[in-house]
């Protein structure tokens, strides 16, 4: 491939780009494009801007032969390691810690794991042990935690539940916003791929807004402020009629906040 100048009739001469190929045996050449007319540093004109789409040129080949099937999920988890910052939620878990000085795991990250996981893909946790800590950008969480310190999270968080939820209830407030006037309620149902109400006083068989009368479950309560921030939330019994958890939610909230 060369640039070959040719005349026109006219005799003006003009740039081509021309490409030499074989055909039965005989060299031929064939013009890709015209570049333009002959003029004063018209080739070195070309020759620069050439240069300089050159490097983009190939940047772009070169990213073609990325696989991306095996990247980090960094974006969700870095909106939502924010997220817990201005929430107080990061706060709240550095004072539950400093209680539990002798915890073998990192307490925050695994529970940041775990709401990271909700909001991405809700899964079980030990599906989330063995499919999706592998997937999230290893600098935010801790993937080396053992399925034991999951669960021990877990008993952690119940066991300063009311802490908790006192602590982000005042995050922010002062003596002119502590107060809040109205409050959102709901309730959803939850179950478990069980059938067995032998295992305490809350799985039992009731209404279920899943359409799964073949599961026992539990009715989950939940209260937010009008910004939909959750203030708290109970577990009833699965066969706990929804019109009677709201007298014991609102006297619970009253004597707490």
């Amino acid at each position: 491939m060369y640039i070959k100048i040719t005349k026109n009739q006219r005799g003006y001469a003009y740039y081509h780009l021309v490409e030499a190929y074989r055909e039965d045996g005989k060299v031929k050449q064939r013009t890709l494009m015209s570049l333009g007319r002959v003029e004063d540093n018209k080739l070195e004109q070309l020759s620069e801007a050439i240069s300089k789409n050159l490097e983009t040129v190939n940047i772009l080949n070169l990213s073609k032969e990325i696989d991306i099937s095996d990247t980090y999920i960094l974006g969700p988890l870095l909106v939502l390691d924010r997220i817990l910052e201005t929430l107080g939620i990061k706060s709240v878990l550095q004072n539950v810690l400093s209680q539990h000085k002798r915890l073998q795991f990192d307490f925050e990250k695994v529970v940041f794991t775990q709401v990271c996981s909700r909001f991405i893909k809700p899964v079980s946790k030990l599906s989330l042990y063995d499919n999706w800590f592998s997937r999230m950008y290893p600098e935010l969480i801790d993937s080396q935690v053992d399925l034991q310190h999951i669960y021990r999270s877990l008993d952690i968080l119940a066991d300063h539940k009311e802490e908790i939820e006192k602590f982000i209830y005042q995050w922010n407030k002062d003596l002119f916003t502590i107060n809040i006037d109205v409050v959102l309620y709901d309730l959803t149902t939850l179950r478990f791929e069980s059938t067995r109400e032998d295992l305490g006083e809350l799985r039992r068989f009731g209404y279920s807004k899943e359409m799964r009368t073949d599961c026992t479950q539990i009715v989950l309560g939940l209260l937010t402020d009008t910004d939909g921030i959750p203030l708290c939330f109970e577990v009833h019994p699965g066969n706990r009629f929804e019109g009677k958890t709201l007298h014991g939610i609102v006297n619970k909230i009253h004597g707490k906040f």
